[in-house]
């Protein structure tokens, strides 16, 4: 008698384990749910950045050192939606902890008496990045400055609104301009896609290209007290320094001849199979 009451118990608490194993189960399962449908874009991503906007520039800042990077910015997005892809849906709110970052900065550099800064510029994936980490010139020019703000600046407004912040801080400003030509860029933003998952479409790029065109004329005629350096990266040939007056000649003309190498680079790219469906997708939106 007693051996068929131990085997009931034992059998019931195996239930019981049974039944509370699979409510943990269930339960994990709806929070992973959850999480997964937490995507936010637009202005509701506008309005959870600024709820956060502490929060995420003081996690990017840690991380950082001197070097504000929009797109390393955006990273801190993902918990929200963001994966690389979808750029275009998390720009303005991203903004906001651009400026808050760079405001930081700011307070940081002045704080240690270093009153200088470093403006990177060129078309996307000329190889700013690459350069600021593998050109040993350039290396011991970012490491010297106060901040470096890393960025593309297609929109002149945009640069011109920064520039305006740092030099109201009695900032001494400098551009390293980057140069590629549009073949070798959009091949590199293509690379970059494999690695990083982080894409710019190909007709944003050929409408973008061209918006560089007579930057440096620009930047000579606005901005006398800037210096100015000029690297040439055409080719992926090391970013190489060259004079203003070469770098007056830069054409960023795209002919319907480059158009047409550019579609043929992609197809290629899409024919080797290293580009996932949704790789593909954003490349041609």
């Amino acid at each position: 008698m007693c051996v068929i009451v131990r085997t009931i118990l034992i059998a019931l608490l195996l239930l019981c384990q049974t039944a509370v194993l699979a409510t943990n189960h269930i339960s994990n399962s709806n929070e992973k749910a959850d999480s997964a449908q937490l995507v936010i874009t637009g202005d509701a991503a506008y309005k959870w950045v600024g709820e956060h906007l502490d929060s995420l520039a003081t996690v990017y800042l840690m991380k950082s050192g001197n070097i504000l990077d929009p797109d390393n910015i955006r990273e801190e997005l993902k918990c929200i939606g963001y994966n690389g892809l979808n750029v275009t849906d998390y720009i303005m709110a991203s903004r906001q902890i651009d400026s808050l970052v760079l405001a930081r900065l700011i307070d940081r550099a002045e704080a240690e008496g270093n009153k200088t800064i470093f403006f990177m510029m060129g078309s996307t994936a000329s190889g700013k990045s690459t350069a600021l980490r593998n050109n040993p010139q350039l290396k011991a020019l970012a490491n010297s400055a106060g901040l470096v703000y890393d960025g593309a600046f297609i929109s002149i407004p945009s640069f011109e609104s920064r520039l305006k912040m740092v030099q109201e801080r009695g900032f001494k400003a400098s551009i390293v301009f980057v140069h590629n030509d549009p073949e070798t860029g959009f091949t590199n933003m293509i690379n970059r896609l494999i690695r990083s998952n982080r894409a710019m479409s190909h007709y944003y790029y050929v409408y973008c290209y061209p918006l560089f065109k007579g930057r440096i004329a620009y930047l000579q005629k606005e901005h006398p007290e800037i210096t100015l350096y000029c690297l040439d990266n055409s080719h992926n040939k090391g970013g190489i320094r060259v004079s203003i007056e070469e770098a007056l000649t830069w054409d960023y003309t795209i002919t319907e001849e480059q158009k047409h190498h550019l579609n043929n680079i992609l197809q290629e790219f899409i024919d080797s199979g290293k580009l996932t469906p949704a790789q593909i997708k954003a490349l041609k939106e």
